[in-house]
This record gives structure tokens, C-alpha cells and sequence, in this order.
């Protein structure tokens, strides 16, 4: 799915902060009308299940299944489908490695894993056994973007007069700092886009939503989560961040939505902190330490997919900020984008470590993608880093 491999994959839970939209109010152009959300999460669940009892005997949808599962666990929080799709994809490999269509999956849950190195070996085997070239170096090219190689990014990406693609270089533009054309991409996609699934709508909207908090507009940012919920509540990523900008309550109201299905610890440490900030300290502990164990949990399994995660989920409510700093440093090692080389950063100030400051510094510094949202945290480091 190209909507998830731009989107880097997983998404943080840093969101905005403050009570964005108290003193303004931005209302997003109308969106056509889609299916309900629960027609459309049973759909899918039944394209799965499909699957599952096809794919013994037909290839098709022994290919198909590992791409459905990543598809509801980037939509649901389930993130027991992630393990699920990558050993069906790692199967599936191994009885046909020369299967174009099969390689080209495998590299799609490896990058949907920031396991990011295997993904473009992978990506050179697909195009070595005949597989298109266009899908190639899109695939590659939200890999060069997923790994702060903004310019690199955009010199593979194929042009195509396609809504989602059309949403997706919207954010890509972005980050190569050019939020008017992004904008104008992003608009022309919620125009253009014609279906009735209301998880892809979300999509876009949390996109366009992560871009206007990158650029630091907070009520526009605001807005268009508000629209993602409003489109698909169960979406977990857009519940996770809308949760940092909304009262507890409406956050807790949104989370708990969410919570009938997703296991991800994002969403339990959301819940979390809407928790702490009710005053309900007790249950604020109780699930903090609910989030702690599900985070180890998937730790031992994708770190790289989940390192930025549990270095924010410890750097606040996890309490443990060496620990923050271990995860944030080895996750922007792995992919140097703006949100984790800021995520190092502020974890190096929380241990007072100016060392690690001024890593996180430098390698800021060796990013194709301008820092838009961080530039203020990275220029005050500047003061203090050794040319």
C-alpha cells in the first residue's frame, strides 16, 4: 500500500501540543460521504479471513494476506498482525524468491518495519526479477523519505495524476519545505479522490494533519485529525495524536473507541496520560505500566518500528529518560528524520548529556529535508555545539 510506506511506515504519538483551536477555528473543505466505519473495518476483516482460507492453494492470496494485515494494523493499532505479515511475507519468499510481486511485498512489510536496509535489498532483487519500475522507485523513494533523503526522495518519484499519489507527495513536499505546494497537492487529492472507504480519507487527513504540525499551525493541525476521526473514529494513529491536543476527556472518549480493538502501546500510553491529567492517578499508574510491559513486549520483536515510540513513551509517562535517550538515538540512527533527530535531542537535554545534543545536532544538520517544526530546539543547540 503506497498510503502506508510514505507515511514512514508507523507514526509517533508526539502530536501538537497546547489547546490548539481555543482562540481560532479552521474548518476543512467538505469531504464526499463514505460508508460507515464499521462496514468498512468488517470488509476488511472479511478480505482477510478470505484470505486466510484461500491462500493455502492459490498464490494470489498467499501474496495478498501479508499487505491486508499491515493495511489493518496501520489503521487499527493492531499490531499482532504486523508479526503475522512479516512471517507470511518471509514465507512466501522463500517458495517463490523469484516471484516479483512476492519480493516486492516482502520489501513493503520490511519497510512498514523501518528495517529499512533489507527492504531496499529487496527492492534491487524486485527489479532484477522484472518487477515495475515505477512501483520500484516509488517504493525506494518513501524509503529515502522515511530515512531524511528528501531530495533523493523526490528525484525516484513518479508523477502520477493519482489521488493518493497526489496526497503522498503532498507530504513529501512538505518536508522538503514547501508547505504551499504540499497544501495545493493535499486539496487537489481530497477533490480528486473518488471511493467510499472512510480509512482512506482518514489517511489524508492525517497526513495534511502532520504537515500543518510540522510548519507549527496548530489549528489547522487540529482540525484535520478532528476530520480523520470524524471520518474513521477507530483509526488509532490520528487517536493517539489528536489525544495530545484534546481535553482528557475527549481524548479518553476517543482512545477508548480505539482500545475494542488495537493493542499498540501508543494507544495505551495516550490513555495514560488523559488519565493523569483527569487527576486519576491510580488508573493513570495502572495503565502506564500496561503500556511499559506491551512496549517491551514489542521491543523484543521490531525494535526499529517502535524505538521512537518507546523513547517518547519514556521520556514522559515512562519516567526512564536514559532510557529515552538509548531509543531515540538508535531510532534516528536508523531513520534520520526530522521528529527523531528532535526526539534525540530533547532526550539528550533531559539527561543533561550536551554530547549527545550536539550528535543529534550534526546529523540534523546532514538531512536533505529542511527542519521546519524542531528549528528553534536545533538553533539553540547551535549556541552551545563547537562548530
Amino acid at each position: 500500500m503506497l498510503c502506508l510506506a510514505v507515511s514512514a511506515c508507523r507514526h509517533g504519538g508526539g502530536g501538537v501540543s497546547g489547546d490548539a483551536g481555543a482562540a481560532a477555528k479552521f474548518v476543512p473543505s467538505p469531504r464526499p460521504e463514505t460508508q460507515s466505519p464499521e462496514i468498512s473495518i468488517n470488509n476488511l476483516d472479511g478480505e482477510i479471513a478470505d484470505g486466510e482460507r484461500r491462500a493455502p492453494k492459490e498464490a494470489f492470496f498467499r501474496n495478498l494476506l501479508p499487505n491486508k494485515l499491515i493495511e489493518r494494523a496501520s489503521y487499527l493499532g493492531t499490531t499482532k498482525d504486523y508479526d503475522e505479515a512479516d512471517e507470511l511475507s518471509r514465507k512466501n519468499l522463500e517458495e517463490s524468491p523469484g516471484d516479483p510481486a512476492v519480493i516486492m511485498t516482502r520489501a513493503h512489510v520490511l519497510s512498514t518495519l523501518h528495517e529499512f536496509g533489507a527492504a531496499l535489498r529487496e527492492l534491487d532483487d524486485a527489479a532484477a526479477h522484472g518487477a515495475s519500475d515505477d512501483d520500484v522507485k516509488r517504493s525506494r523513494a518513501t524509503i529515502f523519505l522515511a530515512t531524511g533523503k528528501c531530495a533523493e526522495a523526490e528525484s525516484l518519484w513518479p508523477v502520477l495524476p493519482v489521488a493518493l499519489d497526489m496526497a503522498a507527495r503532498g507530504a513529501m513536499q512538505q518536508r522538503l519545505g514547501r508547505p504551499g505546494v504540499a497544501e495545493e497537492l493535499f486539496e487537489r487529492a481530497r477533490v480528486d479522490f473518488r471511493d467510499v472507504s472512510p480509512m482512506t480519507f482518514a489517511w489524508m487527513d492525517f497526513e495534511r494533519a502532520r504537515a500543518f504540525e510540522r510548519e507549527g499551525d496548530r489549528v489547522k493541525a487540529r482540525a484535520y485529525l478532528e476530520d480523520a476521526l470524524a471520518a474513521f473514529p477507530q483509526y488509532a494513529h490520528a487517536a493517539v495524536h489528536a489525544a495530545t491536543v484534546e481535553p482528557p476527556e475527549e481524548a479518553i472518549a476517543h482512545l477508548l473507541v480505539v482500545e475494542k480493538r488495537a493493542d499498540d502501546p501508543d494507544v495505551l500510553a495516550a490513555h495514560a496520560d488523559a488519565l493523569r491529567r483527569e487527576k486519576h492517578d491510580d488508573e493513570a499508574r495502572a495503565m502506564t505500566e500496561r503500556a511499559r510491559a506491551r512496549f517491551e513486549e514489542i521491543l523484543a520483536k521490531h525494535p526499529q518500528a517502535f524505538e521512537d515510540h518507546a523513547a517518547r513513551f519514556f521520556l514522559g509517562e515512562g519516567g526512564d529518560v536514559k532510557r529515552a535517550l538509548a531509543l531515540a538515538k538508535s531510532s534516528a540512527a536508523n531513520a534520520p528524520i526530522e521528529e527523531t533527530l528532535e526526539l534525540w535531542l530533547l532526550a539528550a537535554r533531559a539527561n543533561g548529556d550536551s554530547a549527545e545534543a550536539c550528535a543529534a545536532l550534526a546529523a540534523a544538520e546532514k538531512t536533505t529535508c529542511p527542519l521546519r517544526g524542531s528549528r528553534a530546539n536545533f538553533d539553540l543547540a547551535k549556541k552551545t555545539c563547537k562548530p
